[in-house]
């Protein structure tokens, strides 16, 4: 089985090592600590339950990670770290909410029970949150590799992982677009106004009558602009918009020649 087993924003070092880092909302610090002895796996964690859920399918999935080493800056809103301490020390209630967690829903609806205790079981957790200096966690990943029992006896490599993949119904891509010209309210031709840097956006009426024009450098605030003055009526016209007006700022960004309904090109 390739390990990881689920995609996320980390750095593999050594899946045979047994330390673990999670550097909580810090983007920058995992791939320098990923460079360190003793380490198997160093990534980022985002949210207090999603998350977490893919950090339980990843470590109960490699038998040789017995160590969670968490630094890096904690998110008010999810507070993760605390999140990850409460789990370990008190696992979750029927529902399946982490005891005693303060962050944002803390719930593990999506993993089995059972590879939450081995989680539990398997992992120590050190607990260094607001550690951001890379000597400091390369010290403390020593400490814990030197002290290493051996790999876990218990573990379920797969079950947490097929458990939540085929939860998910199968749908294919495609559909049918309406023609543009189908929406009542109107169209919008875009083009880019490249000496003040900005995505322009124009609405005709049906009778091709200008109506109005939204300007702004990102193809996000200028859909939900466009939805706030509810221009459009149709979700298949919103979803052409949105991702025309992310090409468009791609464009802008990276200095690509921009035409709408045709592929973006080097200028």
């Amino acid at each position: 089985m390739t390990w990881p087993v689920v995609p996320g924003a980390y750095t593999v070092r050594d899946p045979m090592e047994p330390v673990a880092v999670c550097t909580l909302t810090d983007d920058a610090l995992h791939p320098v600590v990923a460079t360190f002895p003793g380490i198997a796996i160093a990534g980022r964690l985002n949210t207090a339950n999603l998350g977490i859920e893919d950090l339980i399918i990843n470590v109960t999935a490699n038998p040789n990670i017995r160590f969670l080493l968490v630094c890096g800056k904690e998110s008010p809103v999810f507070r993760q770290g605390q999140t990850l301490r409460m789990l370990v020390e008190n696992g979750t209630t029927a529902d399946r909410r982490v005891i005693g967690a303060e962050g944002y829903e803390p719930l593990l609806k999506n993993v089995p029970i059972d590879s939450v205790v081995q989680f539990r079981e398997q992992i120590e957790l050190f607990d260094r949150t607001g550690e951001i200096d890379p000597v400091a966690i390369a010290a403390t990943a020593r400490e814990l590799s030197a002290r290493s029992p051996g790999p876990f006896a218990s573990a379920n490599a797969s079950s947490a992982h097929s458990t939540r993949e085929s939860a998910f119904a199968p749908i294919p891509p495609g559909g049918r677009r309406e023609p543009l010209w189908y929406d009542p309210k109107g169209f919008f031709v875009i083009t880019l106004d490249r000496g003040a840097g900005e995505i322009v956006t124009r609405h005709f009426l049906r009778d091709y009558t200008p109506a109005h024009e939204m300007r702004g450098h990102s193809a996000e605030a200028i859909v939900l602009g466009l939805l706030r003055e509810e221009l459009v009526s149709q979700l298949s016209h919103a979803g052409y918009l949105g991702a025309e007006l992310a090409k468009a700022e791609s464009a802008l960004r990276l200095g690509l020649h921009y035409e709408q309904d045709r592929p973006l090109r080097s200028s």
